[in-house]
């Protein structure tokens, strides 16, 4: 049966993953989702999904015990549907996906677990992120992908910024750029900085592989934020991404401004 899921959920990274990766246990698929904001940071995620009906307490017990998941607002009924048995046997993928990819099973596994490992892969590559990024990418369900990119992208700014060695506080966005930013992304884009913020007007050769992906803009975005959430000293800073290569403009335009 086809129904909507409301949740609140933390600012918290691999959230969306967590949630949707929960529900397909309990033979509930996610057809579709979207967010809006939420007063003090937090957002509320509708989900469009399709399977059982669980009870109210069934939903709070499998969800809210997730990590990012501050509760269930809408969804579910007062009387429990069992789930729907799993499949006997998994659809084997594509041909091209397995031509295309090779880690298949990246998505696989406990959430928090999984994005550490993704992270870390992509960390021990750092600048020549390009292949493993792909890879990354195409083990994505799509109505997920943009999400996730960006989520992954946080967490792994945030870990880049402990390899940048930066010494010192930074305390003003001006800093943040100087010593964070630039540095972080110049290895994997053409980057300059412009009235608002940053633009990305190409990408390098350890980037060349996902350069025709609109996910990796949401990649970047999501690695800008990690590296500003990374300066303890600094006012919180949020990054929306304004323009984009791949909608027809000249470059990828990220304004930065305070959250």
């Amino acid at each position: 049966m086809r129904y909507e899921i409301v949740l609140k959920l933390e600012d918290v990274a691999g959230a969306l993953a967590r949630v949707m990766s929960c529900l397909r246990k309990q033979g509930i698929n996610t057809m579709g989702h979207s967010f809006d904001a939420l007063p003090g940071g937090s957002r509320k995620l509708t989900l469009d999904v399709d399977g059982p009906i669980l009870s109210n307490e069934q939903l709070r017990s499998h969800l809210e015990t997730l990590n990012g998941v501050a509760g269930v607002l809408e969804g579910g009924s007062g009387k429990a549907e069992p789930p729907a048995a799993e499949p006997a046997t998994a659809k084997p993928p594509s041909q091209e996906q397995e031509t295309r990819f090779k880690s298949a099973d990246s998505e696989a596994g406990d959430a928090d677990i999984r994005d550490r490992m993704l992270i870390f892969s992509l960390l021990s590559r750092y600048p020549n992120i390009s292949g493993r990024l792909l890879e990354i990418d195409g083990s994505i369900p799509e109505p997920e992908r943009a999400q996730r990119m960006l989520e992954l992208g946080q967490g792994f700014g945030r870990h880049l910024s402990k390899n940048l060695k930066v010494k010192g506080e930074i305390s003003s966005l001006s800093n943040a750029v100087e010593l964070l930013l630039i540095p972080g992304l110049s290895p994997l884009v053409q980057i300059a900085q412009y009235s608002e913020g940053l633009r990305v007007s190409g990408y390098t050769k350890n980037m060349k592989h996902t350069a025709s992906k609109p996910e990796s803009c949401q990649f970047l975005a999501g690695m800008m934020q990690g590296l500003l959430d990374s300066a303890e000293s600094l006012p919180r800073y949020h990054v929306e991404q304004t323009q984009c290569i791949h909608s027809g403009a000249v470059s990828c335009d990220y304004r930065l401004s305070p959250a």
